[in-house]
């Protein structure tokens, strides 16, 4: 059988953006570190990295993903999914409670929303980096 694992992560539902499904909640303090490039896509600030994406690695761990991060597109954040796979498939969500990237309150609605089994972690965004044997579900 296949199923879904959410680790801190966004889950609209067809038809709404991850920017429609955030307002009801507390603007994240790493939203402020996101920097837009001129081709439309995004970065975080190193800051935003050390800060609020990974505030719970090691200093080297955080120096390599400041020094390896990805571009995100910034259209993803108004992009309306014509689906929602979870709706379809058994899903799993591990909380991030130190999420400084998406308010944990909306990962927990999001959870229930999509009736995951939810994990809650003592993590940064990235908890599968910094609590790898328990962020599997």
């Amino acid at each position: 059988m296949k199923s879904l694992v959410y680790v801190a992560a966004f889950a609209p539902d067809a038809g709404q953006s991850i920017g429609e499904i955030s307002k009801p909640f507390a603007s994240p303090p790493g939203g402020g570190e996101i920097r837009p490039l001129a081709d439309g896509f995004l970065q975080l600030s190193p800051k935003g990295i050390q800060e609020d994406f990974a505030q719970d690695l090691t200093a080297t761990e955080k120096a390599l993903m400041v020094a390896t991060q990805p571009q995100t597109s910034g259209s993803i954040f108004e992009a309306k999914p014509a689906a929602a796979a979870w709706k379809t498939k058994p899903a799993w969500y591990i909380v991030a409670s130190n999420d400084r990237m998406i308010d944990p309150a909306q990962e927990r609605a999001m959870a229930k929303q999509m009736k995951a089994k939810a994990t809650e972690l003592a993590s940064s965004h990235v908890a599968m980096l910094s609590h790898p044997k328990k962020s599997h579900a």
